[in-house]
């Protein structure tokens, strides 16, 4: 009898253990025993992390120039799957447009796949009435 407690037991703190593991890598939010260390080590670890350099802006302008050239070719040429060429080269052009932005201090809209044409235009717009261009 007393080996059928130890095994029921041991059963129920595998399964505790699992059930918390499982939570903690679906939610991100470790179990409270170790949320003390977790904490630690995420402080620890910021600290020894180096700050990123920013882009220059430069650097940013180039990209976005190579882009609308790249966008302007795919428009002119057949080469198959053109629409999916397009949107893919639209989507990085917007994405280097909202990185340029955000390097010379121009707000920048909150967009989760792509910018409308009007979004891209104000953006446009904004980088050449502040004396940018690509």
């Amino acid at each position: 009898m007393p080996n059928v407690l130890g095994n029921v037991a041991g059963l129920v703190l595998v399964m505790g253990t699992l059930v918390s593991g499982v939570r903690w890598l679906t939610t991100g939010q470790p179990p409270r025993l170790v949320q003390p260390a977790v904490t630690r080590y995420q402080a620890r670890r910021d600290l020894r992390r180096p700050v990123p350099e920013p882009i220059p802006p430069i650097l940013l302008a180039m990209e976005l120039s190579r882009l609308a050239a790249h966008i302007r070719r795919v428009e002119a040429g057949d080469q198959p799957r053109k629409a999916e060429r397009l949107m893919a080269a639209r989507l990085a052009y917007d994405h280097a447009l909202r990185d340029y932005c955000r390097a010379v201090g121009i707000p920048v809209p909150v967009a989760i796949r792509g910018l409308s044409r009007e979004q891209r235009f104000h953006m446009e717009s904004a980088l050449i009435g502040a004396g940018h261009d690509w």
